[in-house]
């Protein structure tokens, strides 16, 4: 994965230096449908997901955290995907480092999805109504679209 210089990146690079997030999220596929929330901080739909705790899990612990809080959903990891790069805070715009790590996932509690706060909806969006624009989404779901990784 060659995203693991940044480090290395990020004492090239003075707007982004010490300002860095590394974020996890399951990606949740069924039956051509995309798991996807949406909150009040954002007016688009996203993956769920967010930072992980450092020092005190992986990547993988933090995908199954998040998909836990933000959704009461278990999960079984089925394997990585893209990992994407943002240059800056998409909210803030502020220069910064946002490595964010997908991971295919199959949600195992399909019937106790709901959302938690902040979280204000959960919904399953089709994947080729996407792919047309018809729904408002949030920027790593087009590039895993782009990616091959959401079909």
């Amino acid at each position: 994965m060659g995203g693991w210089a940044l480090q290395e990146q990020n004492s090239k690079n003075k707007m982004a230096e010490g300002k860095y997030i590394i974020a996890s999220g399951p990606v949740i596929i069924e039956n051509g449908k995309l798991l996807v929330n949406k909150d009040d901080k954002d007016d688009f739909y996203k993956l769920p997901g967010s930072t992980v705790e450092q020092g005190i899990e992986d990547l993988e612990q933090a995908c199954h955290r998040e998909t836990l809080e933000e959704n009461n959903g278990k999960i079984e990891i089925i394997k990585p995907l893209h990992p994407m790069i943002l240059w800056k805070n998409p909210q803030t715009k502020e220069p910064m480092v946002i490595l964010l790590i997908h991971y295919l996932a199959k949600l195992l509690n399909k019937e106790e999805i709901k959302p938690n706060p902040p979280i204000q909806e959960v919904k399953w969006l089709d994947i080729n109504e996407i792919k047309q624009g018809k729904h408002n989404v949030a920027p790593n779901i087009k590039f895993l679209i782009q990616k091959g990784d959401i079909k």
